[in-house]
């Protein structure tokens, strides 16, 4: 955003240079990017006139030019497609230098040259290259009633002038004019600012005769004002106006738009101007369309306008998309004579969603989107009325219509002066907080020997709490005139809470499985989403940045599966990654609120090769059983393990289970899923529900030391028979809970199948461990241990002990 400093001081008195406001405007949270000098050196620059066009014997695209100086007449070879014969243009002679600087920083003095075999002795300049806006598309006409031959600078009345670009805040709308700039700067030096707007609104009769006023969408609609002004002659703007607006890049158009732009850039409130002719029926109707309807906007551009964007339309049609853009139906053209000027409040959201819904950002879209002050709508018509009459000779007709269905009033915020000085560390005083709040025009009113009532202006949208107020106060004062604490205080931090350990822990154990953390994206396109869940459960967002980021995940593998291609692909072998993440679905009851069950999860995944090639040791690739080992490790660092069990599919699906509820899963990703995600390698990856182990009560459990033990472990080696379909899970599981406390540690150590076990038969070879730390096992300790699971294993799966 672009403030001019000459159009500053029509409001405000000050004598900063340009780097000493530069640094005023930053501290106040207005930082400037840029500051840049215009209206400086125009010597050699004058207005010449086009005699004669003629077409480039030697190139298709450029035209040999007879151009009157006023002193001679001169040759200028010209590449704008729109320099006509009769035009008076801006000139620079040989000599002169162009106001504005290359690309690579130098200056381009203009020299008698040769074009493609033509003789140049000068150049007709564009708006671009004398500085004046960013328009390079053709030369700059200028009006004909300028005399020929006259310095460039004394006949567009040329002034010098502070340029300042201010990279602006969403939450500071109010900072998006001159004003709003004025009034802060004001504060920081301590002047009131001149406002040219009316504070009390005199009651205006409704101009019934003229237009009536529909507002069908209150909703995103809550103020439409409008004056109308009969009698204009639209030509160009004077000198002084064109200077201002080409001052902050805007090219000007003719003398009611320029007034619109003017007042928009004054005080930050967005006006449209129509042509009152052309709206039928006399009446305008602000409503959302429920379908797509097409509108053909002021820039000539047929556009499909989505359903439930907000139109202004008159008795038969659409005549603008409300806060974007206006359309060339009711365009003002020099043959207008009565102007209708709209003055609105839309809501923000639905300007902001529509500017992106058309790729349209314009600078009324702008200050919609980002909350305009509501209360001043009829006062910038009140102006724009004045300005236009001013400028175009026409008679304001008497009254204002002004549809007011949603007020806003002023909020009320208490402010601590005790809160104050805490938060900023400084010893400020109550009136010297309560003047500099009446200086940014906060009602101010004392309720106490540390407490101000404040009521909160309108164009300050973002300020809504105590701590808002404190910023305001704070950047106001400087922060540079803090002074230095001599001492800190001793904070205690917060207590980590239940769930924040969890978390940390699992991460930690994690780490120290040697997997190396990712973070993906949470929001995934449709087509990834729809491979591992319903579109009924999906949660999709209304307004997309790009169609790769609409649907929020309902899992995390597909981002451990996009990461894992993207390093497989630059050559990485073995891929071991995990992810701390949120996961999302629709869900009847919900996790924080009614209908989205949010859980927090984590992914163990494993792609590649667990052993790379050398020369003693061929690949070894990754198995489910490898991250199956390394799930297990996971609960038994948890101190769970104990709890767990688990339950295996046909299609290398297991699940892991605590009283029934399912709190992990290992998949491998089939093909069909692999291939959709471009992915050519097998993966493998388990998601542990951590927000259901939190909800169990399953906060992470200290770690403790135990000693090392004084006495030998007792092994004990068992092989069973057993039917093929049973599960070397299930009987572990049926181990440990038998096992007593003398086990320490199951393990599958042999599977085999033969004849001579008979059809349909295996046997599973367990070893046992057993310890106690008080002293040295032997057969006997152990054996009543081995019989009682012997006798579960008959009773639970018909397994033999096999001899």
């Amino acid at each position: 955003m672009k403030i001019s400093n000459n159009w500053l001081k029509d409001y405000l008195e000050f004598d900063l240079n340009a780097d000493e406001t530069a640094d005023a405007l930053t501290l106040l949270g207005l930082e400037v990017d840029d500051i840049e000098t215009i209206g400086g050196n125009f010597d050699g620059f004058v207005v010449g006139e086009v005699l004669e066009v003629k077409s480039h014997p030697n190139a298709d695209r450029l035209t040999v030019c007879s151009v009157n100086t006023g002193s001679e007449t001169v040759q200028i070879v010209c590449g704008a497609k729109n320099v006509a014969a009769g035009q008076k243009v801006p000139v620079a002679t040989v000599g002169s230098t162009l106001p504005v600087l290359m690309e690579d920083g130098s200056s381009l003095t203009i020299k008698k040259a040769k074009l493609r075999g033509e003789v140049s002795e000068g150049m007709i300049c564009s708006e671009s290259e004398l500085g004046f806006s960013d328009d390079h598309e053709g030369i700059m006409v200028l009006n004909p009633d300028l005399k020929t031959g006259a310095p460039l600078k004394e006949a567009l009345k040329l002034e010098h002038d502070t340029v300042f670009e201010i990279g602006l805040t969403p939450n500071r709308p109010d900072a998006a004019c001159h004003i709003g700039v004025a009034r802060d700067l004001g504060a920081r030096i301590g002047k009131s600012i001149k406002n040219p707007y009316e504070q009390d609104e005199k009651d205006a009769k409704p101009l019934d005769k003229w237009i009536n006023i529909e507002i069908k969408d209150t909703e995103k609609c809550h103020r439409y004002a409008a004056k109308i002004v009969e009698g204009v002659q639209v030509g160009d703007s004077p000198a002084w106006l064109q200077n201002r607006l080409r001052a902050i890049g805007l090219r000007p158009i003719n003398n009611v738009v320029d007034a619109t732009n003017y007042v928009m850039h004054e005080i930050g409130q967005p006006l449209h101007a129509f042509d009152y002719t052309n709206i039928a029926g006399k009446k305008i109707v602000v409503q959302s369309f429920d379908k797509v309807t097409e509108f053909t906007t002021l820039d000539d551009q047929k556009r499909k306008v989505p359903a439930n964007t907000l139109f202004i339309c008159d008795g038969e049609k659409p005549v603008a998309v409300a806060g974007v853009m206006g359309g060339l139906n009711s365009e003002v053209t020099e043959s207008t004579k009565t102007i209708l000027i709209e003055s609105a409040y839309f809501e923000p959201s639905a300007i902001r969603k529509a500017s992106k819904q058309l790729t349209l950002q314009t600078d009324s879209s702008y200050r919609f989107e980002r909350g305009i002050d509501p209360n001043l709508a009829r006062r910038a018509a009140d102006r724009a009325a004045k300005l236009i009459s001013e400028l175009a000779g026409g008679t304001i007709a008497d009254g204002c219509t002004d549809n007011h269905p949603v007020k806003t009033e002023p909020k009320k915020v208490t402010l601590r002066i005790s809160r104050v000085n805490q938060i900023l560390g400084t010893s400020l005083k109550q009136e010297e907080a309560a003047d500099i709040l009446k200086r940014l025009e906060f009602g101010v009113k004392v309720t106490g020997d540390d407490t101000l009532e404040c009521l909160v202006p309108t164009f300050r949208p973002d300020v809504t709490r105590e701590i808002d107020l404190i910023e305001e106060v704070g950047r106001v004062f400087d922060y540079n005139n803090i002074p230095k604490p001599t001492s800190a205080p001793f904070f205690t931090p917060a207590p980590i809470q239940s769930w924040e350990k969890l978390g940390n822990r699992v991460r930690d154990i994690a780490v120290g499985l040697s997997y190396k953390e990712i973070t993906t994206n949470s929001l995934l396109a449709a087509k990834e989403e729809n491979l591992f869940s319903d579109e009924k459960s999906q949660i999709t967002t209304l307004n997309p940045v790009s169609q790769d980021a609409t649907t929020l995940r309902s899992q995390l593998t597909a981002g451990f599966l996009k990461t894992a291609r993207y390093n497989l692909n630059r050559n990485e072998k073995t891929i071991r990654f995990f992810e701390s993440g949120h996961v999302y679905s629709k869900d009847q009851k919900g996790t924080w609120f009614k209908g989205i069950r949010e859980h927090s999860m984590l992914l163990l995944g494993i792609c590649g090769y667990k052993n790379i090639e050398s020369w003693n040791s061929k690949p070894t690739s990754f198995s489910f059983f490898d991250l199956k080992s390394d799930v297990d490790a996971f609960f038994a660092q948890l101190g769970i393990s104990e709890l767990i069990s688990t339950s295996a599919t046909e299609n290398q699906k297991l699940t892991y289970s605590i009283n029934d509820t399912e709190v992990a899963v290992i998949t491998s990703p089939d093909k069909g899923v692999r291939d959709a995600l471009d992915m050519d390698e097998a993966a493998f990856t388990a998601e542990i529900d951590i927000t259901l182990l939190h909800q169990m009560g399953f906060s992470s459990k200290e770690l403790k030391f135990t000693p090392i033990p004084k006495f030998p472990a007792f092994e004990f080696d068992a092989a069973f028979v057993t039917d093929t379909g049973v599960r070397a899970g299930d009987m572990t599981s049926l181990i440990n809970k038998h096992g007593g406390s003398l086990l320490q540690k199951v393990q599958v150590f042999d599977v085999y199948e033969g004849e001579n076990l008979g059809k349909g038969k295996k046997s599973i070879a367990f070893r046992l461990t057993f310890l106690d730390r008080n002293k040295t096992l032997n057969i006997k300790d152990v054996e009543p241990v081995v019989q009682k699971i012997v006798q579960a294993f008959d009773t639970e799966f018909g397994a033999k002990l096999r001899s």
